[in-house]
């Protein structure tokens, strides 16, 4: 008994903290830059919820023009006038807020409160047209069947919070209550009329508080997926992306398509297997983050990917650029390693041997063939003599 009454408890806790926004202020809390996010999605998905809902409520009005002008009798004129109005406000009202709403949201660069505020009026037009509808019903001593069915249909068109489901709902609460008090409406009205009311506040505020809940622990979800990806693609020597992280880029560029020049510059340090057997790994290590801020120092405005490819090997992508300023960039960073000048033995420094691949311009294809050529390039630039630049069977060394 004990288990069902603590189990009972956490459900209603677990539901008054949906219904009063609770929830949704933890998962904030936990992440502080979700609530922007948030709001832009819900304007997007009421928004389009909004549309939809105001052709299915365009059609649903004209069918029932239709029957009233069918059914119309003198004695019933006025009330069908009534309606007919109602009607008239829900369709053509809300079919141009959904124009001008859809409009909005295909702007490429839509004002998130401008669109809320046009959601907004919809559903307060919406409401008032449904208001006529029930006026006129309830003239004739029949309860508001019609807008019970929109009302029905509301509890998850619009996803609004429960302060807004309430200026939606209260004018309908005092309608009823106003139009049973002049028609003398029974006692079952009233109570089906609270009923219905309590109902669309209690699942409205539910649908809305689950949607920002999962909403917020799905972007979380994400963040942390992303977070662990990068992690996985980044190097712990030098912070630089892996061979992992580099043909994950490769693909991504590949996929969107390249609009620009691309090439790549293979790069290695000279000896670096003497300078290990010679040094400690600590040193080891710090000469390869040495050489890596260097490379990002001449890199910076320059390249778009830095990667450690593996052991002393590491590859640049770079995009947007010419020949000329291709090999001046290979040249650049291979004096700028020497000008450190970090000590080798017999007072020799460390310094690093580069190849470069041709430009490929436009579509990149197969980013394998582009390393290739650079790899066999970097090759060049060793048998070469070391300290220099191989590119197109030609060795450069600038003085």
């Amino acid at each position: 008994m004990s288990k069902n009454l603590n189990l009972f408890k956490s459900v209603i806790s677990d539901y008054t903290k949906h219904l009063s926004g609770e929830k949704i202020r933890e998962f904030e809390a936990a992440d502080p830059l979700s609530k922007s996010f948030l709001r832009q999605r819900l304007c997007e998905v009421n928004s389009k919820r909004t549309v939809l809902f105001a052709v299915s409520a365009a059609i649903v009005s004209v069918i029932f023009s239709v029957l009233i002008i069918i059914n119309i009798s003198i004695s019933t004129i006025r009330e069908s006038v009534f309606s007919l109005i109602g009607l008239f406000l829900t369709a053509t009202g809300g079919l141009c807020c959904a124009v001008v709403i859809y409009r909005e949201l295909n702007k490429k660069r839509a004002e998130i409160q401008r669109s809320e505020r046009f959601v907004y009026v919809y559903w307060i037009l919406f409401s008032l047209g449904s208001l006529l509808i029930s006026a006129a019903d309830f003239s004739v001593n029949v309860f508001a069947y019609r807008f019970c069915l929109y009302l029905a249909i509301m509890i998850v068109f619009p996803l609004f919070e429960t302060k807004r489901a309430l200026l939606l709902i209260i004018p309908y609460l005092a309608v009823v209550l106003s139009l049973g008090a002049v028609f003398g409406a029974s006692a079952e009205i009233y109570i089906i009329s609270a009923a219905l009311a309590f109902a669309y506040l209690i699942i409205s505020s539910l649908v809305y508080s689950s949607f920002c809940s999962l909403f917020i622990s799905d972007r979380q979800l994400n963040t942390a997926n992303e977070r662990c990806r990068q992690i996985n693609e980044k190097d712990a020597s030098t912070g630089l992306l892996n061979k992992k992280g580099l043909i994950n880029r490769l693909n991504e560029i590949m996929n969107r398509g390249a609009e620009k020049n691309i090439a790549a510059v293979f790069f290695d340090i000279d000896d670096f297997r003497r300078y290990n057997h010679i040094y400690t790994d600590t040193e080891s290590d710090e000469c390869l983050y040495n050489v890596c801020n260097c490379v990002r120092i001449v890199a910076k405005s320059k390249t778009d990917i830095i990667s450690r490819y593996g052991g002393d090997e590491f590859v640049i992508i770079v995009q947007n650029t010419t020949e000329y300023e291709l090999i001046y960039f290979a040249e650049q960073i291979r004096k700028s390693v020497e000008r450190m000048a970090l000590p080798f033995e017999d007072g020799k420094i460390v310094t690093v041997s580069i190849g470069v691949s041709s430009i490929v311009e436009g579509e990149l294809d197969d980013y394998s063939v582009m390393l290739k050529e650079a790899e066999d390039s970097l090759v060049l630039a060793k048998n070469g003599g070391r300290n220099c630049v191989g590119y197109m069977g030609n060795v450069f060394r600038a003085n």
